[in-house]
């Protein structure tokens, strides 16, 4: 039990207590204070923290409820929903089990319809090529359906509902935006088809060029190929007579001899069309004037190619005059890399590959030194013969 302060001093006093102990008591008196207070916070804490989850689970339980009558609200919505989807549905139905009651000819139109739309996307199917997942191949698959149209003679109504069953997920970008009149029209719904997938005219060159023959592919079917890419080309660029198409191979070789700037900025003026091969010289000429002479013009065949080292030794390698003094001294050195004695060291192809034993290469241009040798020495012997013989003459 807790002795109040006041009574805890009056009894001290009484007793006649000494100072010590009176601080003593007075000190146990200020910690009996503090407990009884800690234990009021406590058990007042305690009641605001029952009251605070009592509230807690009011709310939650107001809440799931407000929860639950909004998910049956929404129940009985899609319910009802569905209910008129039905009503609609069986409405169309009796209506059109009415006029097929009037017309039953129509039912059996209806499903030889279906039918036959089926049966000509099966064999236009198998006429014609596969949807190519490649879009340099998307010429030879319109090439090949359009002569499965002919072969099977399908009517031009049934030609664009037959494509967008052959092309299937390919067709979904092209339905997000096509026309609803233009979806029955074959020619525009192939130009989107094309205006989607196909390439530039210089990549389509440049994939004729590029074009190996597949593992699985005949020669025949290799150079069919390669013909339709070619022909394919030639109507992006509109090419219809002899003459266009000797200025388009004359263009394009001009083409591949500009270095890059010069052949970005002609391809960004020459933009869908192309330039014919004196006004191609043209553009080229008012381009390079244009930048002062800054710079002189680096062909592309040699500052673009892939392999800068494939060509260097026909294409750097340094003319020398038949008079020149040491022309044929130089002419009877060899490569110290590969033994050749047709180049130099600089003009090797191998300068740049892994360094490997060169006992072999010693052995050769010990061969070629003999055999040089050899040679020099007959030159000299039929070089004395000859002026003995023009001694004794």
């Amino acid at each position: 039990m807790e002795i109040p302060l006041r009574t805890a001093y009056s009894q001290a006093g009484r007793c006649g207590m000494q100072p010590k102990a009176k601080h003593s008591l007075r000190a146990q008196a200020h910690q009996s204070k503090s407990r009884t207070e800690t234990v009021k916070t406590e058990t007042l804490e305690k009641k605001l923290g029952i009251r605070e989850r009592r509230e807690n689970a009011r709310d939650e339980r107001v809440s799931r409820n407000e929860r639950e009558v909004t998910l049956e609200k929404q129940k009985i919505e899609l319910a009802k929903l569905q209910l008129a989807k039905l009503e609609k549905e069986v409405e169309l139905q009796t209506a059109k089990n009415k006029a097929l009651s009037l017309n039953p000819a129509a039912k059996v139109e209806e499903k030889q319809f279906e039918t036959n739309i089926e049966n000509m996307i099966k064999s236009i199917k198998t006429l014609s090529l596969p949807v190519p997942t490649r879009s340099e191949n998307f010429n030879l698959f319109f090439q090949s359906l359009e002569r499965a149209f002919l072969t099977k003679k399908i009517n031009d109504e049934y030609k664009s509902e037959i494509l967008i069953n052959l092309l299937g997920e390919r067709a979904h970008n092209v339905l997000l935006y096509i026309k609803e009149e233009e979806l029955n029209d074959y020619e525009k719904l192939k130009s989107i088809v094309l205006r989607e997938f196909q390439l530039t005219p210089r990549e389509c060159l440049n994939s004729f060029k590029n074009a190996v023959k597949s593992s699985g592919e005949t020669y025949i079917q290799f150079a069919t190929r390669l013909t339709a890419n070619f022909q394919y080309y030639c109507s992006l660029r509109k090419v219809n007579s002899f003459e266009s198409l000797c200025d388009l191979i004359i263009s394009d070789k001009l083409f591949e001899t500009l270095n890059k700037e010069t052949a970005t900025h002609i391809g960004i003026r020459e933009a869908e069309d192309w330039f014919r091969p004196i006004d191609l010289a043209k553009e080229c000429d008012i381009y390079i004037s244009s930048r002062s002479g800054s710079h002189k013009e680096i062909p592309i065949t040699y500052g673009y190619t892939q392999n800068p080292f494939k060509n260097r030794s026909q294409n750097f390698k340094p003319k020398i005059k038949a008079n020149y003094p040491q022309y044929h001294e130089r002419e009877n050195k060899n490569c110290y890399i590969c033994g050749d004695s047709s180049h130099c060291a600089r003009d090797c192809a191998k300068r740049f590959k892994p360094k490997e034993s060169n006992d072999h290469i010693h052995n050769k241009i010990n061969v070629n030194t003999l055999k040089i040798e050899s040679e020099k020495q007959n030159r000299d012997e039929c070089a004395n013969l000859q002026s003995a013989r023009n001694s004794i003459d």
